[in-house]
């Protein structure tokens, strides 16, 4: 897929690229950082993102980036 991800997902990868977070963790620290998003939105943008393979599910809440997450957020 050439799609190319959006502000929410880029900003995403870009939390989740050294550690593992849960959804809830994720849409605080973009809360806190003034991105206007809940959880549902950050929950469907890592779905979307796992469905292209730049992330995956660690455990049943937790996410982590994979390696090529890395060349979407540079």
């Amino acid at each position: 897929m050439s799609e190319e991800p959006t502000e929410l997902q880029r900003r995403i990868l870009s939390l989740i690229l050294e550690d593992t977070h849960r959804a809830s963790a994720i849409t605080r620290t973009l809360r806190s950082k003034n991105v206007e998003c809940n959880q549902n939105d950050v929950v469907m943008a890592l779905s979307d993102l796992e469905k292209r393979g730049f992330v995956e599910r660690v455990g049943s809440k937790s996410w982590t980036a994979r390696p090529k997450a890395q060349d979407l957020v540079d």
